[in-house]
């Protein structure tokens, strides 16, 4: 996996998003500096914001999981296993969403895994983001067989990013959920697409990209994303079916470029069409 820092942006796009990249926030943007580290059993799994840290620690010691704070940040032990940890996460979430503190609850669960890939537990997907914990989704950037760029406008009634350019299709993978099933499903709900609409579909260049960044508006972005691209076959054109999407448009890769830059796009929608059109496109670097 690469960490899709601010640093590797600079040195893996071509010029021509220079803009975008001049915008992107990372862990070591000043915004970061309101976020401290939460480790369980010596390792770090989130992120907690600062303004926030007596009434996160209040609610994990009232839901099990006792907290200390140490050099490193905020530290838990947990030895019982997944089952008892998601159950005390579980305990958790629910009281910080009583509190107002888990926006866009969606009663959708994922992993919570360890960078190695190893299952610690399953929490609500909404509490990712509030205790900047790392979840996973998948990103699909798709053209017509012009070459041509499909883009979605997210709906109104997103929660987050509402009317902003999004890939084709993009969502996270649920916690009994494999990579592939999340890819199709995602392109037939927000799209209406699926295999036999395709004349190829593949994993982009530098597959798996690590995200990790404040939100402007609270929380934390740290999340794996998986980077798929496509072309469609002639005649071929996406119809959304789970109303996510208010409107879908074909932009030219120029527009698309500008459109990044612009920050019309959602951070990591914009990520993953700056690296499609950059090795679809041998866009150069000068």
């Amino acid at each position: 996996m690469i960490d899709a820092s601010k640093a590797w942006l600079q040195n893996t796009l071509p010029v021509q998003f220079q803009p975008f990249v001049s915008r992107w926030r990372d862990n070591t943007s000043a915004l970061a500096r309101q976020f401290i580290p939460w480790l369980l059993n010596g390792e770090h799994l989130g992120h907690w914001d600062t303004q926030h840290q007596q009434t996160f620690e209040k609610v994990f010691n009232a839901a099990g999981l006792v907290c200390v704070s140490t050099g490193q940040g905020i530290e838990c032990k947990h030895t019982e296993g997944p089952q008892a940890l998601s159950a005390k996460l579980a305990t958790a979430g629910n009281m910080l969403k009583a509190m107002g503190l888990v926006p866009g609850w969606r009663n959708e669960e994922q992993l919570l895994l360890t960078r190695q890939g190893q299952v610690l537990a399953t929490a609500e997907r909404a509490l990712f983001k509030t205790l900047g914990f790392r979840s996973r989704a998948v990103h699909v950037h798709v053209e017509n067989h012009k070459g041509c760029v499909w883009t979605g406008v997210r709906a109104a009634t997103k929660h987050e990013n509402p009317g902003m350019l999004d890939n084709l299709a993009a969502g996270g993978i649920a916690s009994a959920e494999s990579i592939d099933n999340t890819l199709w499903r995602e392109l037939d709900e927000e799209a209406g697409l699926n295999s036999d609409d395709f004349a190829w579909i593949e994993p982009l260049n530098c597959h798996e990209l690590v995200l990790s960044r404040p939100l402007l508006y609270g929380g934390w972005h740290y999340e794996t994303v998986l980077l798929f691209h496509g072309q469609l076959k002639s005649g071929r054109r996406p119809k959304n079916r789970d109303g996510e999407v208010g409107a879908f448009q074909l932009m030219t890769p120029n527009a698309c470029v500008e459109a990044i830059n612009a920050w019309q796009f959602t951070p990591d929608a914009a990520l993953c069409c700056a690296l499609a059109l950059a090795t679809t496109r041998q866009i150069r670097k000068e």
